[in-house]
């Protein structure tokens, strides 16, 4: 599995992965206050729904950053 094939959407504060897994965010993407994963793959084991879930997170952060440079450039 690619646990890195993320398409996040910075607007609704939401990550999407191919499996149909999800991730919503409160709060700002880069200091979160709250995370709800959503629809974890029924295949995965524990450690593997903890490696999603912190795949996501950076996929979340790296797209903030990149928007937070581009808006500073």
């Amino acid at each position: 599995m690619d646990f890195d094939a993320w398409n996040v959407d910075l607007e609704k504060l939401s990550a999407f992965h191919i499996t149909g897994f999800r991730i919503s965010i409160e709060g700002s993407p880069l200091q979160p206050l709250g995370v709800s994963p959503s629809h974890f793959p029924e295949h995965l084991t524990a450690v593997e729904q903890a490696r999603l879930l912190r795949c996501g997170m950076k996929a979340i952060r790296n797209a903030a950053l990149s928007e937070k440079q581009r808006s500073t450039a």
